[in-house]
Parts: structure tokens; sequence; C-alpha cells
């Protein structure tokens, strides 16, 4: 071989094995819809904007025209969804719902997800009003690049062997070739989508509107609160609106993140479908402000210090200085719980005086735990002997009725402190208020966090699945949950395989988050024969398509830093045959 053609050779090797790595796409997030599927997954289309587009096929259960597509539908999706396109069916139906679609999705074989828009905030932003519509949509600015019919196969009670125009192939071959797309006039035939009935009259700031924000917004949106701005009066809430638009459409506002459809939880403050409309529409529609008194004007503020009056106890940790900007690493304090006697403790408040830099604080007790008798494993620090949890501005810590935490005089105890740079240093003092019980209750409240730390999620990946489980010896009621990861988490559940192999659901989060992790409490407590497998499952994504991620090159596994990865599901619990208590 001449050394001319080695030369040659080796430079179209060297060109021919470029690193193939995606990367981050520029998105503004603009028009960033986001739904559930019939199924319980979530799926917000930024998340896609690595696709050459997003196609929308307009869904109706019953509709015969729509059954009679599926098949040339299923051909497309064969065909180009491996050359780069997205697909996702909508239902804007008000008569449908997430199990009647699963029941049709059954029975006709329909294997992409349907998207549930029963409230129509979609069909809104894109003007549905029949099925068997076509919308594609382009991956970054989710603009209309074409609506039209599938094809021409199909016609009212006619149909043919094959089609003469293929409107949808035509579109995408030009999508991704570069070329132009054109509309097609031709009309849509399907089923009718009825859309919900207009107001009667206009909604209004101080009527409709203010009530929702102080319902589901204000806790977190007002002065001294954990949010960057207050919701305090009607001036601000025109200021911001477009902003509000934008995060009820992504459903990135309210963060309450569990799937509305498993587990009812006392602490929700999920924000209705119906309200987030109502507020669009508002929004749209001019903003009128209404009659009377401004609702969010001078509501009173939280308690500065404690929710519930003077606690019977009290811990003053040591002030943390924090930094303008960067990862700040947890910050861990030790102490010990010095009250003269052993206590029965009801209620645990913890509150932040950088109120806008905490993320959240856990609170644990190494010296006090009973899961040794509960699963065939030793104890596990800072995961199994939790005691509390908060985040920001501070939340009250309650035991159930009934129950109570057991904490021995000299009890060694730890805080972990996880905090957020806010842009200028901030200077944090927590205290810790424990509320005693009066009596012995009758059950002892109990934690148990299931976890593992044999797991790798490899560089530019997706959709990685860890379990984490645990074996219980007794009976129990379960009272709360939470599933924890960090910033390459995607979705989370957890729930319980019983002996006999039913599967209960305890809680879904299918768009976790690790900025808003939450310990879901159950409106009544979950029985548990022993035998009862707890299983935590987190799926991850360690890809760019993850804004979340700090790093996609590289191979994680376990670590303490948010960084890093953790897979764990809390669980408080109460045992189902223990008896009134006396003592400990």
């Amino acid at each position: 071989m001449s050394p001319r053609i080695f030369l040659l050779l080796c430079l179209f090797l060297l060109f021919s094995c470029k690193d193939e790595t995606p990367g981050p796409v520029q998105d503004d997030r603009m028009n960033d819809y986001a739904l559930y599927d019939s199924a319980g997954g979530f799926h917000r289309f930024s998340r896609y904007n690595n696709k050459k587009a997003i196609v929308l096929f307009v869904q109706g259960n019953g509709c015969p025209i729509v059954r009679n597509y599926l098949n040339d539908l299923r051909e497309i999706v064969d065909e180009y969804g491996p050359k780069g396109v997205q697909f996702f069916m909508v239902n804007s139906n008000i008569q449908d719902n997430r199990d009647t679609v699963e029941s049709e999705v059954s029975k006709y074989g329909i294997e992409i997800p349907v998207l549930m828009d029963q409230n129509q905030i979609l069909a809104d932003e894109l003007d549905i009003r029949i099925t068997a519509e076509v919308i594609v949509l382009h991956p970054v600015s989710r603009q209309i690049l074409y609506r039209g019919p599938l094809n021409d196969r199909l016609d009212y009670e006619a149909q043919k062997d094959t089609s003469e125009n293929d409107f949808l192939i035509e579109a995408l071959d030009g999508i991704i070739n570069g070329s132009e797309v054109k509309s097609m006039p031709k009309a849509v035939r399907g089923c009718k989508v009825t859309r919900r009935v207009k107001f009667e009259t206009p909604l209004t700031y101080t009527e409709d509107i203010a009530p929702i924000f102080k319902n589901n917004c204000v806790r977190c949106h007002r002065d001294n609160g954990m949010a960057p701005w207050s919701m305090d009066e009607y001036q601000t809430i025109v200021g911001w609106s477009d902003m509000i638009k934008e995060v009820l459409i992504s459903k990135r506002m309210p963060p309450w993140k569990a799937d509305p459809k498993i587990g009812k939880f006392s602490n929700s403050f999920a924000l209705a479908e119906q309200d987030a409309r109502n507020i669009i529409k508002w929004i749209e529609s001019g903003m009128t402000k209404g009659e009377g008194s401004d609702p969010l004007k001078n509501l009173s503020e939280e308690p500065t210090k404690w929710s519930m009056g003077e606690p019977d106890y009290i811990v003053e940790l040591k002030t943390e200085d924090l930094p303008a900007t960067g990862i700040i690493p947890y910050r861990i304090q030790n102490f010990k719980f010095n009250d003269s006697v052993d206590r029965w403790i009801g209620h645990i408040d913890i509150r932040s005086s950088a109120t806008k830099s905490v993320h959240h604080t856990l609170l644990t007790s190494q010296s006090n735990s009973r899961v040794e008798g509960l699963v065939k494993r030793k104890i596990i620090p800072w995961n199994d002997n939790f005691l509390a949890i908060s985040a920001g501005s501070g939340w009250l810590n309650q035991a159930p009725k009934g129950t109570g935490i057991y904490l021995q005089k000299g009890s060694k105890l730890g805080m972990q402190l996880h905090y957020n740079a806010t842009g200028k240093r901030e200077i944090d003092k927590t205290l810790i208020g424990f509320y005693y019980l009066n009596e012995p209750p009758e059950r002892e409240y109990r934690s148990l966090a299931s976890t593992t730390r044999n797991f790798s999620i490899p560089a530019h990946t997706d959709e990685v699945k860890v379990v984490a489980f645990d074996t219980i010896t007794q009976d129990v009621f379960v009272h709360a949950i939470c599933p924890h990861m960090h910033y390459r988490g995607k979705r989370a559940s957890m729930f319980a395989l019983l002996p006999d192999s039913t599967r209960v659901d305890l809680v879904s989060v299918p768009d976790y988050n690790f900025n808003w992790q939450f310990q879901y409490l159950l409106e009544k407590p979950i029985f548990l024969p022993s035998g009862s497998v707890i299983v935590t499952e987190g799926i991850y994504d360690n890809t760019f398509q993850n804004p979340l991620n700090p790093n996609p090159s590289v191979d994680i596994g376990y670590g303490v830093q948010s960084t890093d990865e953790m897979l764990i599901g809390f669980m408080n619990y109460t045992l189902a045959n223990q008896d009134t208590l006396t003592n400990n």
C-alpha cells in the first residue's frame, strides 16, 4: 500500500468515526405542552425536541373513522418512528376518561401513547374540533407544520382499499428533507369533538381566579415564602400572567407531582385541570378584575416562627453561611435530644430563616429505630431512621391521630441540610420544635426506607430502571410514602406485592423532579400483611434531554451528593397488631 493511499485511508477512518454523541437542543420552552397519557405516563413536549417532528393524531373512543385509520397510522409509525418522528394520539373528548381509553387501547391494539386532554387545555391551544385530524408540530417551537387528514382513503360511510394521496407521509418527507410543507385544504373526516360550554359571564379575578391562587399557590408565593415572587395583588398577577400561563400549560406549576389517579393524599395541593383551564381562559380573555376587594391583598402572613405556638422543646442549629452561587454540598449537624425524660412526640416543626435557599432538610435519629424487627437486615443510617422532613418555609410533620414518635432522652439526632444558591450570600439559622403528647399513643409511628446502592446508569442513556425492595415480617398500616432520587430521576413509583402476588399501588410520580419532592400523606392508611414486598422503582434519564442533568457524559452510581444518584423509598408505618402503649 502506497503512503498516499494509507494516509487517505487514515483520514477516512478518522472522520467516519467522529463522535456522534448528541448535544443539548436550544429550546425556549414556549408552547411546552404537557399531558398524562391513558396509562399514567407523563409527556412534556420539550423532552422530544431532539426529534424531527411531533405528530398528534386526534383520537376518540367509538369513532369508526379513527378505528379504521389505525392500520394506516401503524404503518406510518413503523416507517417514520425510526427516522426520528415522535407520535402521539390525543383524546380531547369530554365523555372519555383514562379507564375507557385504556379499554379502547387494549381492544384495538393501540401501541402509541394516548394523551389525555379531557379539560381541553390542549384543544383550546390547538383548536382541536374533530377526531382523525393530524397535527404535526415543530419539535422545538411547537408551531404547527401541518394539519389535516392522514390520507384520503376514508370518507363518511365510504372507504377505498388504498389511498390516492398520503398527506401525512408527504408532510413528513418534506420535514425530514427540509423542503416546504403545505397544509392541505381538504377537509378532515372524523367525529366532532364537543367543546366545553363557554362561560355565560366573563371570568373575573376577584370572583373566579384569585380564590384559585389563594387555595393552591399562595402557600409558597407570599412574603417570606419559598417562591421567588409573591401573589399579593391583581396587578402582580397581571404582570406575571404570561409566565403563569406557560407554567400551567407545561404543568411545571403547581409542583405537586403525584399521578392524580393513584392514591388520595391529605396534603395534596394539586391544581384541578378545570381550574388551570379557567386561569388560562381568563388570561387570554383580557384579565377582567371584577368588583369588590382584592382577595390576595392583606392575607395573613405565614407564622415566621411556629405554626402551633411555642414548642415543648426547641433545638437551635448552628448558623450556616451560604455562598451566592454554585452547588452547595450537603451540610450535616449532629446533636442530642437532651430532655430529662423519654418523650412521645406528636408534631415536629422545622423552621429555616433562609427560606428561599433551603431545598430540604431531613431530621433523623441515630439511636431510635425498629427496622430490624420488621425486615431481615440491619438499619441503614440516614434512611430508615428519619423523623421529619421540611422544605423552604417549613412543613409541620404531624404523626397521625392515635400515633406518636418515641424519643429516648439522650438520643443522637442528625440534621441534613440541602441548600440552593440564590444569587446572593445567605445566612441560615434553622430551629426544630418538638411538640409532646400528654399520654402514650395507641401506636408508635415508625419509618422504613427501602434502598439500593448497587447500580450504575450509563452515560447518554435514557429509561434506566433501578429497583429497591424490602420484605416485611409483620402486618403494618402504611401512612405516608416518599420516593427519592436525584437530578437524573425521570419517574418513580412505590407499590407493594402482597403474598398472593396482588399489586397495591402506593404512589406514582411520572414527572419526577428532584427540586420538588414531597412526603405523600395517605388520606386513609393502607394495610399490608406480613410477607408483603415494598417496592420502589426509579427510572432515570442520563441524557441531554433531561434539562436537570448535571453531566450526561459520565456513568453515574450511588452517592450522597445531588450530582450523584440515589434510589430510596421512604415509608411511615404503624404495626397493625401493636397494643396500646404504656411505655417503650
